[in-house]
């Protein structure tokens, strides 16, 4: 049978920053992964894509912490953990709302409702992913928020794609890349996924075009006055957008005095 990816989406994620810290160096980044696999003890996993930063940081120090977005997270929560990468930038200079847990890593303190700091136990291989499997060594409530979902991320949170901008679209997250080609090699900033899964922004249907230019224009042949059906004649009682033909049968051209019998489309 054929995988269809699309399936993945009707799958319910959490959004999380997963942060870890390597020597003096502190990383965090956008993940969607985290599950609690256990009671007693009380176990987390999270599948960590390769390429990130902190993936490799997590692999040598086996520690990292957990912070539970809230549906208060803005955009740029979202842009500073997830379309930069710690390899080129240092995603906390600057950055006041965190401190550090009782092992010595970062957590958010703002737009966050909970938080959880864990130790490694367990690593497995998955591919483009490494799925590690941890202990909980602390955890903590911050707020009675509800966690933001990839559902309420995409219908609350992410801008919605310009109208008649060329781009590609996700299509395993929806993440919008603006430009006319999209490089072979580049990888979505927010799940991870490459080129292969991305498809071209929908153009403009046939009708957006016709309803863009249902609105005409009506000239009198007297005197020249235009109707013009976008703009209305507020001055006369008239609504922008009201069309010609939904004009009163005795409409008079308010220059010269004319029926509408006197006035033809441009």
């Amino acid at each position: 049978m054929p995988i269809d990816k699309n399936a993945s989406r009707a799958l319910t994620y959490g959004l999380f920053v997963l942060t870890a810290r390597q020597g003096d160096k502190d990383n965090g980044c956008i993940v969607n992964t985290v599950q609690q696999v256990s009671g007693s003890p009380l176990r987390i996993s999270v599948a960590v894509n390769k390429e990130n930063l902190t993936h490799d940081m997590i692999a040598q120090t086996g520690l990292f912490n957990v912070s539970v977005l809230d549906v208060t997270a803005p955009m740029s929560l979202f842009e500073h953990f997830g379309f930069q990468s710690g390899r080129t930038a240092d995603k906390f200079a600057g950055f006041t709302a965190a401190v550090r847990s009782e092992n010595g890593l970062y957590r958010l303190t703002e737009h966050a409702n909970a938080y959880f700091s864990a130790k490694v136990v367990a690593a497995l291989d998955s591919g483009s992913h490494t799925l590690f499997l941890a202990d909980v060594t602390e955890a903590g409530s911050l707020a009675k928020t509800e966690s933001v979902t990839y559902q309420y991320y995409f219908a609350h949170i992410k801008p919605k794609p310009a109208a008649k901008k060329k781009g590609w679209v996700c299509k395993i997250c929806g993440y919008v890349y603006e430009g006319e080609e999209l490089p072979a090699d580049y990888v979505c900033p927010l799940c991870k996924h490459g080129a292969e899964d991305f498809e071209p922004l929908e153009p403009e249907t046939k009708n957006e075009k016709k309803e863009e230019n249902t609105m005409k224009k009506y000239v009198c042949d007297v005197c020249g006055w235009t109707y013009d059906e976008a703009a209305g004649d507020p001055e006369h009682g008239i609504a922008p957008g009201t069309k010609w033909e939904d004009l009163p049968a005795d409409f008079e051209c308010p220059v010269c005095g004319v029926g509408k019998d006197s006035f033809n489309a441009e």
